[in-house]
């Protein structure tokens, strides 16, 4: 449950926008801030222009981990 708050706290922040837009510019994660230049798919790499997360985070907090 703290994964999903964390992530509802990025995504409905005041600062959304701007953070979404460093994000974009610099190809860094709108979550972690780290590099966002490797993905594992077509998919993955898409998830990217959509929501600015890196892999990492993508299969942290998108993907059905079983938890």
């Amino acid at each position: 449950m703290e994964k999903l708050q964390k992530l509802i706290d990025v995504i409905s922040g005041n600062s959304y926008h701007a953070n979404y837009a460093i994000a974009k510019s610099t190809t860094t994660c709108i979550i972690c801030g780290k590099p966002s230049r490797v993905f594992r798919d077509r998919s993955a790499r898409l998830e990217y222009d959509i929501s600015a997360m890196c892999q990492l985070c993508q299969d942290k907090y998108l993907r059905n981990n079983g938890d």
